[in-house]
């Protein structure tokens, strides 16, 4: 299973709502013991971090029929520069980790914060 290139925007200071299907051929993945990071940085290889969204920290829900739910806050969106960031996201089960979206985050700017 390779990555698939996804490019996501996001408007500064409104609430993020990002969502779908994880799928093999058309089964829905069983996402039962898995977790999930999507992590946005600078650009690939930073070493700072600009976003985290996870099933740790509250900001990724994995349900049934294989969907995946990242929701971030609008103060948290607000505290982000307007700019083209890079992101992946991948998903844990057993040690196993799979990427499955990669691309550019593009943060809008607010006039209203």
């Amino acid at each position: 299973l390779m990555s698939a290139k996804y490019n996501l925007i996001c408007e500064q200071a409104t609430t993020f709502n990002f969502s779908f299907q994880v799928k093999n051929g058309n089964t829905p993945w069983d996402l039962t013991n898995y977790t999930g990071t999507m992590t946005v940085r600078p650009f690939v290889g930073a070493s700072n971090t600009t976003l985290v969204a996870s099933t740790a920290n509250g900001r990724m829900t994995l349900g049934s029929g294989g969907n995946v739910t990242v929701t971030v806050d609008a103060t948290t969106t607000g505290a982000i520069s307007p700019g083209r960031y890079s992101y992946d996201l991948v998903l844990t089960s057993s040690g196993t980790v799979t990427r499955l979206l990669e691309g550019k985050f593009t943060v809008t700017g607010a006039v209203t914060l």
